[in-house]
């Protein structure tokens, strides 16, 4: 009895968390921030919104994690800062890496057909941003 009820509090938790990369933007807000329709695919690890054949994702990383560091470090080396989004933040192509204390924040809209520009990218960072724990 008690896993059940464990179990249903967690998944009852409200607010973002970054263990659930989902909860920090909806499918419609989403669609208001990259300028089209999209849906929500929950997979965990990374949040998918879908747009036709293509998709823009979403990944909360531990920076404790040398994979997260390369990832961070590559994008910090070869794309632009970005001011005013977490500790620090950089693009490169259609894709934003932020660092919010521990965790870092990764927006991926090269498979959208649509790609989306740097004041959206800088828009979505920001809301989950803002709303890390």
């Amino acid at each position: 009895m008690l896993p059940l009820l464990l179990s249903l509090l967690v998944q009852a938790a409200p607010g973002p968390s970054v263990e659930r990369p989902c909860s920090f933007v909806t499918a419609a807000e989403m669609s208001t921030l990259v300028g089209t329709p999209v849906t929500m695919r929950d997979e965990h690890f990374r949040c998918k919104y879908v747009s036709g054949e293509g998709w823009l994702q979403v990944e909360l990383l531990n920076f404790g994690l040398r994979g997260t560091r390369d990832i961070f470090d590559y994008d910090k080396a070869h794309g632009k800062a970005v001011p005013g989004v977490g500790d620090q933040a950089y693009i490169f192509g259609a894709a934003i890496v932020a660092k919010v204390g521990d965790v870092v924040i990764a927006v991926d809209g090269n498979n959208l057909p649509r790609k989306p520009g740097d004041q959206q990218l800088k828009a979505i960072a920001l809301k989950i941003a803002r709303a890390i724990p």
